[in-house]
């Protein structure tokens, strides 16, 4: 009589199969994070951009607006500039640590005009893409 049993072969074959196939997942899944986390943080910016170029346009407060970027945060400023600003109008929104942002890190956009007292170009880089946000001197914002 033959037993039915599953030999200790079947079950480390077993084992090694689900072991690759999680560990593909596992990279799938990580770039998948990686750059949904790029993407949305390059939305991110494109947001506070457009958000500090309409508030000059509609002559928020009488101040122009900018946008400056720090370790942490995304500031929406009102002001010339973000060490001349009025800090009681800025707007802190917090930046993800898997992103760095190189480039420019400061742009204000005039009264009425929302010209740019700046042109180039944000460049935000996981550490594997990069991606790049860029700002006019007609304060047109491109990406």
């Amino acid at each position: 009589m033959r037993d039915n049993g599953l030999t200790m072969v079947e079950i480390m074959v077993t084992i090694a199969i689900i072991s690759i196939i999680i560990v593909m997942g596992l990279f799938i899944s990580n770039d998948f994070y990686r750059s949904n986390l790029l993407s949305s943080e390059r939305d991110a910016l494109l947001s506070v951009l457009r958000r500090a170029r309409s508030e000059s346009l509609v002559n928020e407060y009488g101040l122009p607006h900018g946008v400056y970027i720090s370790a942490q945060n995304f500031v929406v400023f009102a002001g010339g500039s973000y060490a001349g600003r009025s800090a009681q109008y800025d707007e802190n929104i917090p930046r993800s640590a898997g992103v760095s942002v190189g480039g420019l890190n400061e742009v204000v956009f005039e009264l009425l005009s929302a010209t740019s007292t700046a042109s180039g170009t944000f460049v935000l880089s996981d550490g594997v893409r990069s991606s790049t946000v860029s700002v006019n001197y007609e304060g047109r914002i491109t990406w």
